[in-house]
């Protein structure tokens, strides 16, 4: 009797590891380095990480200056993610989680908010086309093809904006569209560095009634997919500058543990659209000022002297506002700074920059000695 018994339950075993085999996600093979296609690398992909940053600079009919923020992002659950001994991707292949930011520059104030449909809301990205959306959030195609229509709400505010490319996209990193992240890999890498803002600013909702005022401004688009590996760096910091001579420049510098960087890289667009690689032997960044956190603990720099010799380049990059933290540790476990920023100098303009894990990681508080470290969320899911 034992012995029949023990053979239907080898026999079960293996149907059971074939069966799981079977169903993990295609995403988990290596992704094969190609050429960008538009507009179908706009979608979404079979990536283990991707996301869709919307950032920018608005006014409203009074001359009131905004900065705003609007991220996606859409992740797969990793295999090794267990819920009572069974792989969670079996019950939900993916995830998405959303933030959102509104600096009011004019009155020095800062409001964000995050939300994720791992419980509370529904989530989706489209693979057929520009449609993503988060609860009632949105970023999705516009009827003229070209052009991208967002919506976002927070408290009793809302925006609801059509961004509209004014030169062709940028493909960052070499081969074009390729962007190396020192250890964490590569990522594609893609980019409309100046938009066309065009919409509303809704205010003193109720009920889905608002005030609205009109507005207009300019707007800044990244869409990064691939299967680089997060955990392999301390952070990054990441500059999108608008000049007021219709050039745009970005820089990706990636992080160590001791403060130094990895991996400096970036593009400087013409106003023609042409685009100039920038790498680590260009520049000199040099941090000028700092901000501590009185939330989080964290010490970001926070103004910066930024020069680029073959450019002409010598600017002053200085946040508009201090307080422009993103604490997102509900939804990413991460805590970053990400905020609207002027440009003086030898150009001027307005831009975002974005830094990461300073809470871990606190600007002059690190050295040789001190050890990589990961986020509690971000551990929990390898």
């Amino acid at each position: 009797m034992l012995e029949p018994m023990r053979t239907i339950l080898i026999s079960l075993g293996i149907f059971l590891i074939i069966t799981l085999n079977a169903c993990t996600p295609k995403v988990y093979q290596p992704i094969p380095i190609r050429a960008i296609e538009l507009p179908k690398d706009d979608y979404s992909h079979l990536a283990p990480i991707e996301w869709w940053y919307y950032t920018g600079h608005f006014f409203d009919q009074e001359n009131n200056r905004y900065g705003f923020e609007l991220t996606f992002f859409k992740t797969y659950m990793p295999r090794s993610f267990k819920l009572l001994s069974v792989p969670v991707y079996l019950i939900k292949e993916k995830f998405h989680v959303g933030h959102f930011a509104i600096t009011d520059i004019n009155n020095q104030k800062f409001e964000k908010a995050e939300k994720t449909d791992i419980i509370f809301y529904d989530g989706q990205a489209s693979d057929s086309k520009l449609d993503i959306s988060l609860s009632n959030w949105y970023a999705k195609q516009a009827a003229d093809g070209l052009s991208h229509e967002i919506y976002a709400t927070l408290g009793n505010k809302a925006i609801r904006f059509t961004l509209s490319p004014e030169k062709i996209i940028a493909r960052h990193g070499n081969p074009p569209g390729i962007q190396s992240m020192a250890e964490a890999g590569v990522s594609y890498y893609i980019s409309y560095t100046r938009m066309k803002l065009e919409g509303e600013l809704l205010t003193n909702c109720v009920l889905n009634i608002c005030q609205s005022q009109k507005v207009s401004g300019q707007a800044w688009h990244d869409h990064q997919w691939g299967n680089f590996n997060l955990y392999k760096f301390a952070g990054w910091d990441w500059f999108s500058l608008q000049f007021e001579n219709n050039t745009e420049l970005m820089l990706y510098l990636i992080r160590q543990p001791n403060g130094n960087y990895s991996e400096i890289a970036g593009s400087f667009i013409a106003k023609d659209g042409r685009l100039s690689q920038i790498n680590k032997n260009d520049i000199s960044l040099e941090v000028i000022d700092t901000w501590e956190s009185q939330a989080t603990g964290a010490i970001y720099p926070i103004t910066w002297n930024l020069k680029i010799a073959k450019l002409n380049l010598d600017i002053i990059v200085k946040p508009a506002l201090l307080a422009q933290e993103m604490d997102t540790r509900a939804s990413t476990g991460i805590v970053y700074w990400e905020g609207a920023v002027d440009i003086s100098g030898s150009k001027t303009g307005f831009g975002y920059v974005e830094l990461t894990n300073y809470d871990l990681y606190p600007y002059g508080k690190t050295d040789n000695n001190t050890e990589l470290r990961k986020n509690q969320l971000l551990k929990s899911l390898e």
